[in-house]
């Protein structure tokens, strides 16, 4: 099974940041967005990528590579049509995808490994199933209509409005599991003057096509799509620990002073003190007196 990162957005809403930097290089502790992401994958057992790229392309292409330091294998696409919205942007990886069956995510996307394996899991092979979060009250995001109330799995009756009669409105998280028969949905949108993926499925809901939903509340997951969802997102991967192996990490509730051992690379005066949660990279220098 392969995973289709969608990575080709200008990131507008993060101002000047994205300006020179893709959206999905923008760190969490350390670590690019993209990465995060690739990685959650891979605890899941998908190990085979497809990332379409546009804006500032080349950088992401030139800090993952072929996927080789990940242990996983990337392919690339471009997208000519990235400013039209995510729907041009999965069609261009059409022709890249070999598997039936296949997740979607945006490349400014953290989750937890945990949602991704339930999905797997759970997924009907013949339609496509979403992840849900029905715990959610924020009025932010794309509203999608599940039914029957209370079920943690169950169908979907629509986006943004309901197709299907009946539903209760949840806030839908930006992670799909689709088979290749979508892509028949995203041409009729097109053809119809219809520019967004979720036209597309509730295209699919309405010609009788399943669409079902998996709650991950009890996940963790982050759209990181402004400068205060990467503050947000980044505490939380300082306090949980999702930092890169060869970074200094000092835990929630921690203190260290100075000096650091060595191996570290890492200039701290002794007369400056660290507190948690804090990720370093090596080649750092403190001045004194810093706290």
């Amino acid at each position: 099974m392969e995973a289709v990162i969608l990575a080709a957005g200008k990131g507008t809403r993060m101002g000047a940041l994205s300006q020179f930097l893709p959206k999905p290089l923008i760190p969490i502790a350390n670590r690019p967005i993209i990465e995060h992401l690739i990685l959650a994958y891979k605890k899941a057992g998908i190990s085979d990528f497809i990332i379409v790229t546009g804006h500032l392309g080349s950088k992401i292409r030139n800090q993952l590579g072929d996927g080789a330091q990940y242990e996983v294998s990337i392919r690339y696409r471009e997208s000519k049509n990235y400013n039209l919205g995510p729907i041009h942007s999965l069609l261009a990886a059409e022709e890249e995808i070999s598997s039936n069956n296949f997740f979607v995510s945006p490349g400014d996307f953290i989750i937890d490994p945990r949602a991704i394996e339930t999905v797997k899991k759970k997924h009907s092979r013949e339609g496509v199933t979403i992840a849900v979060d029905i715990a959610s009250d924020s009025k932010l995001g794309t509203t999608v209509y599940t039914c029957p109330t209370g079920l943690k799995y169950g169908r979907v009756s629509g986006f943004r409005k309901p197709i299907l009669k009946g539903g209760e409105p949840h806030l839908c998280v930006s992670l799909l599991l689709c088979n290749s028969s979508i892509f028949h949905y995203i041409h009729e949108a097109l053809e119809n003057g219809l520019n967004i993926l979720l036209d597309a499925l509730n295209l699919f809901i309405r010609n009788g096509q399943p669409v079902c939903f998996i709650d991950v509340s009890k996940n963790y997951w982050f759209d990181v799509d402004s400068i205060s969802d990467v503050i947000r997102a980044n505490k939380f991967a300082l306090i949980k620990g999702l930092i890169p192996q060869n970074n200094f990490y000092v835990k929630n509730s921690k203190q260290v002073r100075g000096p650091i051992k060595k191996k570290w690379k890492i200039g701290l005066d002794r007369t400056s003190i660290i507190s948690g949660p804090t990720v370093l990279e090596s080649n750092c220098q403190i001045g004194p007196r810093s706290k």
